[in-house]
């Protein structure tokens, strides 16, 4: 009798394309990010924020006037500015 269990190490979501800025994402997407750009302060900024590579986030409210709403690990919710949205690169999750 031969009962082997395979086991995947691959993560659960994979990104699929290239890279684009987060501001461009539409509502109802999820992502993940990439690379962080911007200023050491920017960068730091966002990434205590949680929103360093590899952070998965969810689009909840991405519409040309306001601040785009996302959803970061899970439950949190972070208002971003248009500006700051320009500097997050990011690559869809293909499921």
């Amino acid at each position: 009798m031969n009962d082997e269990l395979n086991i995947s190490l691959k993560p659960q979501t994979e990104s699929a394309g290239p890279a684009m800025p987060l501001s461009m994402v539409n509502r109802g997407e999820a992502v993940i990010v990439r690379q962080v750009n911007g200023c050491k302060t920017v960068r730091q900024r966002l990434i205590d924020l949680g929103l360093n590579p590899g952070a998965q986030i969810h689009v909840l409210k991405n519409e040309p006037s306001g601040p785009m709403i996302l959803a970061v690990k899970g439950d949190c919710r972070l208002a971003l500015g248009r500006g700051m949205t320009h500097h997050i690169l990011v690559t869809a999750v293909s499921q």
